[in-house]
């Protein structure tokens, strides 16, 4: 608690020090108010009682009253600027979370298990009340609680002593009663992470325009309705524990205020029915000890949702500083692929119970075109993600020109490729934004890649252009681009890349076979001088490549030209025989 206490701090004071001025003012703001409270009938007594007239009564009343006053108004105007402090320091962990989101792991994306941890991060900052949010103001609440305290003790001490105790050793009663309620609620949030992130899954996936057709279609509403229900229970179930835990508390609080009020107020009556105490100190006191009471109470209550911020922000914590692979290595010097080379290399997912691949070792050299054919499920992607490092080999080693790449900076590796993968996004920004991936752009070299991934024309036809913007669901002015359209931009992004290592994962897979042919014909001018690799399912693309790599079951079962695995005969020329049918219809819609 103590190390994540001053890490809380520390931000806080280095990213909005100025709200350290209204923490300190709230405090004897809010300490005054039930003391001046308690001391104005007081005050009122005492005058009437020594017979002072009554302009003198109006004001010494007019004088408190404006006292507290002034003290109740400083309160929420202080508490508002506290939290807009505090507000400016929520933003600032949800942008580190929002960087570290950027640069993890690629596998911890996929991952279920790390996306939970990122789930609990994301609750310190995300919300208004979330640990980080309020943390200055529980800071707040506490000091304000020792102040009182030590005031209102100072002032009962004149009394008893032992009354000080009394209410003390029920507050410790409560603060053991409250630590265990803490505990019980980390654990039901941790319970219910999981269940969110379901719901959420399953509520964003309702709303996908792509998943809606197949929804409606198959009539899967039902099956949605009862997930979400099911999901929901799971949520409700575990809030409703901790709800039975809060009402149990709160009875046993109630409990104990009761015993601890009715012991301080008999001993004050005692105290005045015995002529020890006056009136007058008899209703001073009495509001007194509610009010040391109450600080007691606030003390207790402020520390443990102190406690309750430390354990969200360990978790944040956790996510946050998390060492990632991409943490690590060297920059680049040079952008020169000579060669990449596969050694022994194994890859297992980290929910799956077998390996994905299975000792791959391959070398791939520059200029040399690649193609990586197999069914579904063969490892195909898997092994372009590990070449491109998203994924890092579990065992044996990738290396770049002889380097190990688990020695390289991720971003400075990442700056060899230009792949265009099956599943795509465009951000909410223009095209060029989109295509350069920079405000500041080489106009010539962007409509250069538009013209050599045959989309200049649609391009050109736009009112705005490459300034035209994308993704109708932000954008209501936006320009919607076909399947195809889409594909095309995707490849004019990796041509304007210019990196020395081309991936084409399923390039042609929304492409008509015009369009297709046309992509295949240019293949040789958009790999010249690089290193390419060509996934596909289609064979008929392996003829512009002078490898084929066909795999199964996570390893490479043949290897060479395409007529050398033509008469192989072996698992690439059954398939290849299998879709010849479908590959001249093809050749005979181009032809038409």
């Amino acid at each position: 608690m103590k190390d994540n206490l001053k890490y809380m701090i520390k931000n806080w004071l280095k990213w909005d020090k100025k709200s350290l001025v209204y923490f300190f003012i709230r405090v004897p703001a809010l300490v005054l108010q039930p003391i001046v409270t308690a001391y104005i009938p007081k005050a009122m007594i005492d005058a009437i009682n020594q017979g002072v007239t009554t302009e003198r009564l109006i004001v010494i009343i007019g004088l408190l009253s404006l006292l507290l006053t002034f003290t109740i108004w400083m309160d929420p105007f202080m508490q508002e600027l506290v939290r807009g402090g505090a507000r400016i320091v929520r933003m600032r962990y949800a942008v580190l979370a929002f960087e570290k989101n950027l640069k993890t792991d690629y596998v911890n994306i996929e991952n279920l298990e790390q996306r939970e941890i990122q789930k609990r991060a994301e609750d310190f900052y995300n919300g208004r009340w979330s640990g980080g949010a309020n943390f200055i103001d529980r800071l707040n609440q506490f000091f304000v609680a020792v102040v009182g305290v030590i005031t209102s003790g100072a002032l009962i001490y004149k009394v008893n002593i032992f009354m000080i105790l009394l209410i003390i050793a029920t507050c410790i009663a409560q603060f053991f009663i409250l630590k265990h309620l803490a505990k019980k609620q980390r654990q039901n949030l941790t319970d219910v992470a999981g269940h969110n992130n379901r719901f959420n899954y399953f509520y964003k996936l309702c709303k996908d325009s792509g998943a809606s057709k197949d929804i409606r279609i198959y009539s899967m509403s039902d099956y949605f309705i009862k997930a979400l229900a099911s999901t929901l229970y799971q949520i409700e179930k575990t809030y409703s524990k901790y709800t039975h835990q809060c009402i149990a508390f709160d009875g046993i609080t109630a409990l104990l205020n009761l015993v601890r009020e009715v012991i301080a107020y008999a001993y004050l009556v005692y105290l005045v029915t015995t002529g020890r105490l006056t009136v007058s100190d008899f209703v001073f006191y009495f509001g007194i000890i509610t009010g040391f009471s109450n600080w007691v109470s606030g003390l207790v209550f402020s520390f443990n949702q102190i406690e309750i911020s430390c354990n969200e922000c360990r978790a944040y914590r956790d996510y946050i500083e998390s060492e990632d692979v991409a943490d690590k290595g060297a920059e680049l010097t040079s952008k020169n692929v000579d060669t990449i080379e596969f050694k022994n290399v194994s890859y297992k997912y980290p929910s799956a119970d077998e390996p994905t691949l299975k000792n791959i070792n391959l070398k791939f050299k520059n200029g040399e075109n690649i193609a990586i054919v197999g069914e579904n499920g063969a490892g195909k992607t898997t092994l372009i993600k590990l070449l491109c490092g998203l994924y890092s080999a579990e065992n044996g080693e990738i290396l770049l020109n002889g380097t190990d790449v688990n020695t390289i900076s991720k971003s400075s590796y990442f700056d060899l490729f230009a792949p265009i993968f099956q599943d795509y996004y465009f951000l909410p920004m223009t095209v060029q934004q989109n295509i350069t991936a920079s405000l500041d752009y080489d106009k010539d070299k962007l409509y250069s890649a538009f013209e050599k991934a045959g989309i200049a024309d649609k391009i050109n036809s736009l009112p705005q252009k490459e300034n035209t913007l994308m993704d109708r669901e932000v954008y209501k002015d936006a320009v919607d681009f076909s399947g195809g359209e889409k594909q095309k931009l995707l490849l004019a992004k990796a041509i304007y890349k210019d990196a020395p290592v081309l991936i084409l994962d399923e390039p042609t897979a929304a492409l008509d076979p015009i369009a297709e042919n046309e992509l295949y014909l240019k293949y040789n001018e958009l790999t010249q001088g690089k290193l390419s690799f060509f996934i596909s399912h289609r064979l008929s693309s392996t003829r512009f490549c002078d490898r084929i790599l066909f795999m199964k079951d996570g390893q490479i079962t043949e290897s060479g030209t395409h007529g050398e695995l033509m008469a192989l005969k072996g698992a690439y020329y059954k398939m290849y025989q299998l879709q010849s049918y479908y590959y001249q219809e093809q050749r005979a819609a181009v032809n038409e």
